[in-house]
């Protein structure tokens, strides 16, 4: 059997190909007629009854040939008939014969093998699709929904089944309202609903999609359940809340505990007289750690109840400056010129602004006494950028610089970049930091944006 790659397409076949194809069936067709023809004119002399018994071969030999030629061609049309009518039914496993290369007929025959081939190939592609999909959606842990335009519903997983409490043939075919998948359906891509399901009340983030089949709107919504990993990053946060206050107690309680006892024991041994002044400096002692351990709780006092924005509308590079001149040991260049406005609390963002200048100065005069801080602004498309840059010391090599007392200063209390990055967070900004490009020191990025987000 030819291969279609072999046989010319009769999509691309020139249509000089064709009618040279045409005249050469036309002329086998007519070749006995024209023969006797021929015979007839060249002899004149021939019986009449010699004449017709010419005539009746040729006439004999065109019908002959084509016959032969109407049987081919009507050979090659059933075969591309046949061939259709399986791809129309689904069937693209049946083949046609090519025998003759640059025959059209053929050529169209071998166009069909390959549309089969490629038909073939697609369901195959589609039917591993589908299964490659369904067992995604059996072992996605999220809800997904898919509702027609009528608002009925068409394809739920595992996990929509367990939200509704429900099997599969009880809820497909019915309408989402009936079900209670109103709100997610209402909701908007990407957004947080809590809703109250057969299986339970919870908060879902939405996340949903439009696309057509059959010339039909569907809708994919799926519901990603929040309490799982809200609980999880919850235990999280309590857990290391419970180390940094079991090791912040343990530094203070333990000296306090030990030097209790050795003034108790010292006072049983010596006379009040001779023990006063080691008496007077265990209690200077636990003095201190008592409000060292009062300083530690008033810390977190300030990270865990950051009051309220008070928002206005204040320009940003005058409050900066206002700032950089409280700064009295060492000169900070500001480097920024323009105006830049936002919306708001200027005594909150003052303090984050106050906290990034007292590290970038502290770094630049712990490196050299010469060293430089730079103050800088810059307007974006939608924030503003405030960029601190020191020659100082350079950051340290850990990845705990926003950890809630965490320090590297010897006096170091570890809230001040926490602190910053609450307020402006809360302001829908960020803080960054990271070493410099051009030499020692370090550099902190704000980014904050022109209004508040509500």
């Amino acid at each position: 059997m030819t291969t279609p790659s072999e046989v010319p397409s009769a999509s691309v076949a020139h249509p000089r190909l064709l009618r040279r194809r045409a005249m050469v069936w036309a002329f086998w067709y007519t070749l006995p007629l024209a023969l006797v023809a021929v015979v007839l004119v060249c002899r004149n002399d021939l019986p009449l009854s010699a004449r017709l018994m010419l005539l009746l071969a040729g006439a004999l030999g065109s019908g002959l040939v084509g016959r032969f030629l109407g049987r081919r061609l009507l050979a090659s049309v059933g075969t591309a008939f046949d061939l259709l009518a399986s791809l129309r039914e689904g069937d693209y496993g049946l083949r046609g014969h090519v025998q003759w290369r640059r025959d059209p007929l053929q050529a169209l025959i071998a166009d069909i093998n390959a549309l089969s081939d490629e038909l073939r190939d697609g369901r195959r592609k589609r039917t591993e699709a589908s299964r490659f999909l369904g067992k995604t959606l059996v072992a996605l842990n999220s809800a997904v929904f898919v509702v027609d335009d009528t608002g009925v519903l068409r394809l739920i997983n595992p996990a929509a089944r367990r939200l509704l409490h429900a099997e599969r043939t009880a809820v497909v075919g019915r309408a989402a309202d009936q079900l209670g998948l109103g709100p997610a359906l209402a909701a908007r891509d990407d957004s947080i609903l809590d809703h109250h399901f057969p299986s339970g009340r919870g908060r879902w983030v939405v996340r949903r999609a439009v696309w057509y089949s059959a010339g039909r709107e569907h809708v994919l919504v799926m519901l990603h359940d929040m309490s799982a990993a809200l609980s999880e990053e919850e235990r999280r946060a309590w857990q290391r809340l419970i180390r940094v206050l079991s090791y912040e107690l343990n530094n203070s309680l333990t000296p306090i505990g030990s030097l209790a006892g050795s003034l108790a024991v010292l006072l049983d041994k010596e006379s009040p007289e001779t023990a006063r002044q080691t008496v007077k400096d265990g209690l200077d002692a636990i003095e201190r750690r008592a409000a060292g351990l009062a300083r530690f709780l008033a810390g977190y006092g300030r990270l865990a109840r950051l009051p309220p924005l008070q928002r206005t509308r204040f320009r940003l590079d005058e409050s900066l400056a206002r700032l950089v001149r409280l700064e009295s040991r060492l000169v900070v260049e500001m480097v920024g010129q323009r105006s830049a406005v936002v919306d708001g609390d200027e005594d909150q963002l003052g303090q984050a602004f106050v906290n990034l200048l007292r590290n970038a100065v502290e770094s630049a005069l712990a490196r050299d006494s010469e060293g430089r801080v730079w103050l800088d602004w810059r307007i974006e498309i939608e924030h503003v950028v405030v960029t601190i840059e020191d020659e100082g010391v350079g950051l340290p090599a850990s990845d705990c610089l926003f950890v809630p007392f965490f320090t590297t200063k010897p006096d170091g209390a570890g809230i001040g970049l926490s602190l910053s990055r609450l307020i402006v967070e809360a302001h829908g900004g960020s803080v960054e930091l990271r070493s410099r490009d051009a030499g020692p020191g370090a550099l902190a990025v704000v980014r904050l944006p022109f209004g508040i987000p509500t």
